[in-house]
């Protein structure tokens, strides 16, 4: 297996449990959710098989590189500025999510701003490191963090307040016709191994069959857990009342005897790290993809300069969007991402076809 391919992907899974794919999915229970689990991990398996299996023919090779050498230098920038739209706002909206969460439970005190501007700078000192530094972050921020959520999700499971009615009460709208809100934000899940676009540098080799089937049984305990653990603790109607299901959800655990008894401050914790390098990946790839759109080398100036527009946007998202607001956006945004992998896999497939050709 290769390590690295895992982490891309169980990163984003990870982060996602606590924003905003569980929110949605609790919302469609009786509308396909459960249907729409089902389509969409074939469809997260099948992007991540073709994609891989096309960018690997590439080793240790990024987007800029494999394509510095096209003609079409209009096609490459319109190509390349789309991506980096994308991977902008996906840390973006990840970013401002999480702030909205740890003023709401960790210091409601402290200005969201204050809280942002810790973030960026961690975040701006991660983006940009080479691309290799920025993995051994992500590789040591898992170590230190999957055991102990590991053993959250485990207590949660043996919880006996953990309602298994509910959950199987949910699971009987199972052939109920899914919404397309719902499969886009269960596939979201599977959107890690996006980020090769850059993160291949560190890729040595193809991807073998292995790497794909250790995917489809993470992914598959990521999605039910996300989406049914909130439903057993809370109830199938009490679940939909919470505007973070999981956050609720880990203050529902306890842990007799420990030092810190409530599972909150852990989980929070914990989750600071992930959220920190998932929005740090994401705007690792839109910042190499930027640098790789200009023929020139890019100078300290344009530097500071990206990192003050991502600033800036930042600021402005903390500002203007609240967190109602920002799941509207986030649903309709998560279905536009959708449609745009699916034609960025299928074209980079072809493209890659017909150079090898």
């Amino acid at each position: 297996m290769n390590r690295y391919y895992i982490y891309l992907v169980l990163l984003n899974m990870l982060a996602n449990v606590v924003i905003f794919v569980p929110k949605i999915l609790i919302e469609y229970r009786y509308k396909g959710a459960v249907m729409g689990i089902l389509i969409a991990i074939p469809i997260g398996i099948v992007l991540n098989y073709f994609y891989t299996k096309t960018i690997t023919r590439f080793p240790e090779q990024g987007l800029p590189e494999i394509t510095a050498d096209s003609k079409h230098r209009w096609l490459k920038i319109l190509h390349f500025g789309g991506i980096q739209i994308i991977w902008f706002s996906a840390g973006l909206i990840t970013l401002i999510g999480f702030i909205d969460i740890l003023s709401r439970f960790v210091n409601p005190e402290m200005p969201k701003l204050s809280l942002l501007a810790i973030y960026l700078a961690a975040i701006f000192l991660i983006i940009q490191l080479p691309t290799d530094r920025v993995m051994y972050f992500l590789e040591i921020v898992l170590f230190l963090n999957l055991p102990l959520i590991g053993f959250i999700i485990f207590k949660a499971f043996t919880n006996e307040f953990l309602n298994w009615d509910s959950i199987l009460e949910v699971g009987t709208h199972i052939f109920e016709r899914p919404s397309l809100k719902s499969i886009a934000a269960a596939t979201y899940c599977f959107s890690g191994y996006t980020n090769l676009i850059i993160f291949n540098r560190v890729i040595k080799g193809k991807l073998k069959i292995w790497n794909f089937i250790v995917i489809f049984f993470i992914g598959l305990l990521n999605l039910f857990t996300t989406f049914l653990i909130p439903i057993g603790f809370h109830g199938s109607d009490g679940a939909q009342q919470y505007l973070y299901p999981w956050i609720s959800t880990a203050d529902s655990l306890r842990l007799t005897y420990n030092p810190i008894e409530r599972v909150i401050f852990l989980f929070l914790m914990f989750y600071m790290s992930i959220t920190l390098m998932s929005v740090a990946v994401y705007w690792h790839v839109a910042f190499e993809l930027l640098k790789g759109t200009f023929k020139e080398k890019v100078s300290v100036k344009k530097n500071w300069l990206v990192l003050a527009f991502f600033a800036g946007c930042s600021i402005a998202g903390v500002i203007f969007l609240n967190a109602l607001l920002l799941d509207k956006l986030t649903v309709y945004w998560m279905i536009f991402r959708l449609g745009f992998e699916i034609i960025l896999v299928g074209s980079f497939f072809f493209w890659a076809r017909r150079r090898a050709a």
